[in-house]
């Protein structure tokens, strides 16, 4: 069914938000690292080169 299917999509995609917004608020930048890489996947699924790319040279420059 493409209904449950997408409600399960939408609540993927806000899970992965509300932990993002938990993770700011507590100041664990660790668990925002994880956010960004999984942000950076979502961005590449979508097609979004420009900001992918720029996610994941962030990301490079975050672990030197």
């Amino acid at each position: 069914d493409g209904v449950l299917r997408n409600i399960i999509l939408l609540n993927r995609d806000l899970l992965i938000f509300y932990e993002r917004y938990l993770a700011v608020s507590s100041g664990d930048f660790g668990r925002v690292e994880n956010f960004l890489s999984a942000l950076t996947m979502i961005f590449a699924g979508a097609g979004c080169k420009n900001y992918t790319g720029e996610l994941l040279q962030f990301i490079q420059n975050l672990k030197k």
